[in-house]
């Protein structure tokens, strides 16, 4: 499918990619939880099975994933790049959480769209791939994580990615060979990323005018510097034309794997630990297991070293105050005995914003825009067989 992406100052995080794969899902509960896993991982989305498929490739260790959704390798709303727009607000997907009332937006509720099948929110957003500035990585190693700086991430980035060209406006002008990516992007992951092969004729102008108010087109967003205008890569497989994401790519990559076991349709409900007596004395707790529901019955499946929680931005913390993690008093009020008092948990959340650009054609006007979907039938079949 044709897309078009001209993002001006703008970072976000890229997701995973590959080609559909069938692959076996574990549908029983108890025969899940009946198993003898090292790791448990709750959540599969674009870090849980990142993780667990990393450390399955250890043999001598089991991985156990635990996850809410399904798993939809040949859906083709998540498939096909043009219905990405779509997806969010959609039940069959999406956990459909909102904010509260914004004070700064006129005191909107925000639609805060989070993935609710294997795959997470790599299956549901607009495929945007790019990544951020050096500063803003090396940020993160300054407040205390080491390892997390540019130089620290930008192998295993690498690591994830398998770029399979270049950007053809990059090309047609800067006479740039078609073959040649960038240092600083992946020749072999899993991530199958790549650029689209057309672009309404709006980009150039675009671009130029951009450049007049002394926003530089930004040719090599990916190797420290997205500052600028530039079209972003996308996780889109140009051999088949479909989306990429964790589910077909870590998880079917790997499914192959004994050690490997992902479990759909089960709701973690809390992670159970040991020497919960004194953990608010001493502020440590060991993981022992997650108690889980699926198909309307509660299990518990034990985890021999970790417990990784992969749940998302809202409900990792979420299951920690169920677990018994968090600020006292939110507890309290609702029922639940306190283990550590945290209070930082699931607070000070925040989001960057994504602002899109509208404008209105002129009648008779040569520039080509995403109406042609709808008016033009042979323009939608072309774009379509893509």
């Amino acid at each position: 499918m044709r897309l078009l992406y001209s993002l001006l100052v703008i970072t976000s995080v890229g997701v995973v990619a590959g080609e559909v794969l069938r692959r076996d899902i574990s549908t029983d509960g108890a025969d899940f939880a009946s198993k003898d896993f090292d790791y448990i991982v709750v959540g599969g989305g674009t870090a849980g099975l990142t993780v667990a498929a990393r450390l399955s490739e250890d043999s001598k260790v089991t991985v156990g994933v635990i996850e809410a959704g399904e798993y939809l390798p040949d859906d083709p709303v998540i498939n096909t790049p043009s219905s990405a727009f779509s997806i969010p607000g959609n039940a069959n997907y999406d956990w459909l959480f909102k904010s509260v009332p914004q004070v700064n937006s006129n005191n909107r509720v925000l639609n805060l769209p989070r993935g609710k099948l294997l795959g997470g929110s790599s299956a549901i957003n607009i495929m945007t791939f790019d990544r951020g500035s050096k500063i803003e990585y090396d940020a993160w190693a300054k407040l205390g994580n080491p390892g997390w700086d540019w130089n620290g991430l930008l192998p295993n980035m690498k690591d994830a990615e398998r770029f399979t060209g270049v950007d053809p406006f990059r090309v047609n002008y800067t006479n740039t060979d078609p073959n040649d990516i960038f240092p600083s992007q992946g020749k072999s992951g899993p991530v199958a990323a790549s650029y689209n092969d057309w672009y309404s004729n709006i980009v150039l102008p675009f671009g130029k005018s951009m450049a007049n108010l002394g926003i530089p087109i930004n040719f090599d967003p990916d190797s420290g510097n997205a500052f600028g205008t530039f079209n972003s890569a996308t996780s889109v497989n140009r051999t088949t034309g479909r989306r990429s994401y964790s589910a077909t790519t870590y998880y079917a990559y790997n499914a192959h794997r004994p050690n490997f076991v992902v479990l759909t349709g089960a709701q973690a409900t809390k992670i159970n630990f040991k020497d919960t007596v004194n953990a608010n004395k001493t502020g440590k707790l060991v993981a022992t297991g997650v108690s889980f529901i699926h198909q309307s019955k509660s299990y518990v499946v034990k985890a021999k070293k970790e417990v990784i929680l992969s749940a998302g931005t809202f409900q990792s913390p979420q299951l920690l105050e169920l677990s018994g993690i968090g600020n006292s008093t939110i507890l309290l009020k609702n029922g639940i005995k306190t283990l550590i008092d945290l209070p930082g948990v699931g607070e000070n959340y925040q989001d960057h914003m994504v602002l899109t650009t509208t404008y209105e054609l002129k009648r008779g006007s040569s520039i080509q825009d995403y109406d042609a979907l709808r008016n033009n039938a042979t323009f939608a079949a072309a774009a379509a067989a893509q």
